[in-house]
């Protein structure tokens, strides 16, 4: 299950390496932020799956808020793809993180030091999001809710990983020609690598003008 906000030309932050939370600090995301929360508990995910990226800028642009976005029951299980072992981790309640086997030793160590539940997949460049998946489903784990950043996301959407689609539009357009989208992945060479979606559901949310567009994959 993929949920998240945007705006309505696809964007899921300012331009590269900028928070979106700055959007809701701002009070121009429509309540966005906080209608995409409740949506993870009422569409049924029983965790959430982010990337690292995410966190990281999140690290180094930090966006202060005037009152805080409320959690959702999935956030009790975070899992986080760490491929290249980047965090010094300091939040560990809940987290399951999922690297490379040839992760450097020393990020082994701090995980285990930590008592962080780890997940082992994949050489080289990217861990191997199927072999996690089916890791995931061994824990427990039914309905994931995958919550970005671009990169994660287009890795899974390539990889046939995504039942659902739902995006909670925020009214404003961002434009741009680096800025992150929902799904930041290799380009689509022919009409057949293109991910057809069926609607659900579409209607206005909140009093600021955000959209929620609900669909499902259509299997080939």
């Amino acid at each position: 299950m993929f949920n998240v906000f945007a705006s309505v030309d696809g964007r899921i932050t300012t331009s590269p390496g900028r928070n979106v939370l700055e959007w809701t600090g701002a009070g121009v995301d429509g309540e966005a932020n906080r209608i995409v929360h409740r949506l993870y508990d009422e569409l049924g995910c029983d965790a959430l799956i982010g990337g690292s990226e995410s966190i990281l800028v999140y690290g180094n642009h930090w966006v202060e808020l005037d009152s805080p976005i409320p959690s959702p029951k999935a956030m009790d299980t975070f899992v986080v793809v760490d491929g290249r072992g980047r965090i010094d981790w300091q939040y560990t309640k809940g987290l399951i993180v999922v690297t490379r086997s040839d992760v450097s030793p020393a990020y082994v160590r701090q995980l285990e030091d930590k008592q962080i539940h780890y997940i082992q997949t994949g050489t080289g460049d990217h861990v191997d999001l199927v072999l996690a998946l089916e890791a995931l489903y061994e824990l427990g784990i039914r309905r994931l809710g995958l919550t970005g950043g671009g990169g994660l996301n287009g890795a899974c959407l390539r990889a046939g990983l995504i039942d659902e689609v739902s995006v909670v539009f925020s009214p404003v357009i961002v434009g741009g020609t680096h800025t992150p989208t929902l799904f930041d992945c290799e380009d689509a060479a022919e009409l057949s690598s293109l991910t057809r979606l069926r609607l659900l559901c579409t209607r206005p949310v909140g009093d600021e003008g955000a959209l929620w567009a609900h669909y499902r994959i259509v299997r080939q």
